[in-house]
């Protein structure tokens, strides 16, 4: 016969640790989440602020009348 494969020894995780991988992948997530509002709320703000400085009256439109 051959030589043997050798098998990977891997670690068994306690039911804890895997909670505890899985709760810091969550953590990950949320992080992304929270940063991908703010930078929502940044373009809100600044779209506001545009809003607010623009100068209407200078807006020459077509008048129906």
């Amino acid at each position: 016969m051959g030589p043997k494969a050798k098998k990977k020894a891997r670690k068994r995780l306690t039911p804890l640790q895997k909670i505890r991988k899985e709760l810091g992948k969550l953590e990950a997530l949320h992080e992304k989440e929270n940063a991908i509002v703010e930078k929502i709320d940044e373009i809100i703000e600044e779209a506001e602020e545009d809003d607010e400085n623009y100068d209407f009256d200078k807006w020459e439109g077509t008048d129906p009348d």
